[in-house]
């Protein structure tokens, strides 16, 4: 590893980014994200070769970034953030880089938050979200790409369309960055365990926490929403995870190991591939654009 990434691994663990996630009680840091939430503001963003707007879909906007030169291609592009956290303006201008390598119009939403309400709620609007995007793109041409929460819903479409929305067809391409998905088994949470004196950003037992979360006082919440394991992934398009080795959501990945393809960055930390500010982080900003360039 190169000296500036040992570096930033340092520099988070002194930022105590990790304990941020467990040193208070669960309605103490839903109360502190609403408050960060209600500070946060879409950016105003600026680029001569795209059209840039805002649209609504159940209350909750979704900013369109579609290029000028026209494209008949499209990516969902569902920003992470532990399901309490709204996207950042700095997530979204990373987004506006990835639509520029990449080709692609973006469609990303503001989905609603488990601040507020149980998951479900959120699964409703991306799948709303899609529903616009095929108004205007082929099935095989959109691309789904979901970091950490994120990649958890992208995922997730696929057993959503499954249980109950048939008439919908699947995306094109799914690519999940350390989706974050529950432990399942006790098998999944040793290996949580174990990785946890690794990661520096997500601690094992705010995982258990998350469950309480997600489904915000709903006891209907379905299962695969949360155990996205348990999901009905039948007829599912190609998908591509992503992991740093040293993170603990890399515990659920054997889960899904068999079935889809999967790339480990070794030694890397969480989402590293939208964090390109040293060399290995740029590595796989480089290999998220080039796959989801020829996936569709």
């Amino acid at each position: 590893m190169s000296f500036k990434y040992e570096l930033l691994k340092k520099l988070v663990v002194a930022a105590g980014l990790k304990k941020r996630w467990l040193s208070v009680t669960t309605e103490e840091l839903l109360e502190d994200r609403r408050k960060q939430n209600a500070k946060n503001r879409i950016p105003a963003l600026k680029d001569d070769a795209f059209e840039f707007s805002r649209i609504d879909v159940m209350g909750f906007p979704v900013l369109k970034l579609i290029h000028k030169e026209h494209t008949n291609r499209a990516n969902l592009f569902l920003i992470g953030g532990g399901m309490i956290s709204a996207p950042r303006p700095a997530s979204v201008k990373n987004a506006l880089r990835f639509a520029k390598e990449t080709g692609l119009d973006l469609f990303i939403p503001y989905y609603p938050l488990c601040t507020d309400y149980p998951l479900t709620k959120a699964y409703e609007m991306i799948h709303e979200t899609y529903k616009v995007m095929l108004r205007d793109y082929a099935p095989e041409r959109i691309s789904v790409l979901g970091t950490s929460s994120g990649g958890n819903l992208a995922l997730g479409m696929v057993p959503y369309i499954n249980a109950g929305h048939g008439d919908t067809p699947m995306p094109g391409y799914i690519m999940a960055l350390s989706p974050g998905t529950c432990v399942d088994t006790e098998e999944e949470w040793q290996r949580m365990v174990e990785l946890d004196k690794k990661d520096v950003a997500i601690p094992a037992q705010y995982m258990k926490t998350a469950v309480e979360v997600m489904r915000h006082g709903d006891n209907s919440v379905p299962d695969y929403m949360i155990w996205l394991q348990r999901g009905d992934f039948t007829g599912c398009p190609r998908v591509t995870f992503i992991y740093g080795s040293d993170e603990t959501l890399y515990a659920c990945a054997p889960s899904f190991e068999a079935a889809m393809k999967m790339i480990v960055g070794e030694g890397m930390f969480h989402c590293y591939p939208v964090f390109p500010i040293v060399k290995e982080a740029k590595e796989g900003w480089d290999l998220m654009v080039r796959l989801m360039k020829e996936a569709i």
